[in-house]
């Protein structure tokens, strides 16, 4: 593993980092039973000949099995993953599936977890502009504060806070001050005219959604960059000033 992208997740951070990946990429049939065959043993089976169904699953060992569809298995795996016991071995070895990447289990200021290659070395920015036609449109809270510090109005216009339960709040951007929608593309995305390459317009103070885009080989894939790409070797490179 390249010690310049690893991150480390304990239990906590691994199964939210789960959950985040089934929610972002929809159903993925065999990476679920993948997953279950290793985190539910004799509690799974894959699925018999009722169409539509992922699996078999048995939810207490005195209990029958039941025939459950990918959206059911998926969420039924983030519930055996928050509740089970998993050593950190187990962990590593989900998340290679989950994550497509090296992983080892460790060991954090006493708390055991995972240790996840991002894989990013080698991206090369192509300046194609995807990810700032497709990204989400979360924000950080440490965004919003530094927008605010500075006095980027222009930039605040552009966002929505709401608020969630127990007094929290979240933010969206690119929202459309005039008809509050969501709008895509990015309003802060230039294209230099005749040269089909584009930029960010605040390139020194953008979402760190998009400083961090797009964290791992396998969520490039999943959102269509390009930067991974044999063809890379000719292009401009992931530190461009204008868009990396």
């Amino acid at each position: 593993m390249n010690e310049d992208f690893q991150t480390f997740l304990t239990r906590q951070q691994f199964v939210d980092a789960v959950a985040l990946d089934f929610d972002q990429y929809g159903r993925q049939p065999e990476l679920f039973r993948r997953i279950a065959s290793l985190v539910l043993g004799d509690d799974f089976k894959r699925g018999g000949a009722e169409e539509g169904k992922a699996a078999l699953i048995r939810r207490g060992k005195h209990l029958g099995f039941e025939a459950v569809d990918s959206d059911v298995l998926g969420f039924y795996l983030i519930h055996a993953l928050e509740t089970l016991d998993l050593d950190a071995a187990s962990m590593a070895r989900a998340a290679v599936l989950v994550f497509e990447t090296d992983t080892c289990p460790g060991v954090v200021d006493g708390e055991s977890g995972v240790w996840i290659d991002s894989q990013m070395n080698g991206l090369t920015c192509r300046r194609c502009g995807n990810c700032c036609r497709n990204l989400d449109n979360a924000c950080a809270q440490e965004d919003v504060m530094l927008w605010e510090r500075l006095g980027r109005k222009d930039i605040l216009a552009w966002v929505r806070e709401e608020p969630l339960p127990a007094g929290d709040r979240q933010y969206r951007i690119w929202v459309d001050p005039a008809t509050g929608r969501t709008v895509q593309p990015c309003p802060f995305l230039g294209e230099t005219p005749g040269e089909r390459r584009c930029f960010c317009m605040i390139q020194e103070v953008k979402p760190l959604a998009c400083r961090e885009y797009p964290f791992t080989r396998k969520h490039a894939r999943m959102t269509g960059c390009p930067g991974f790409g044999p063809e890379n070797m000719s292009v401009i490179a992931a530190d461009d000033p204008e868009m990396g």
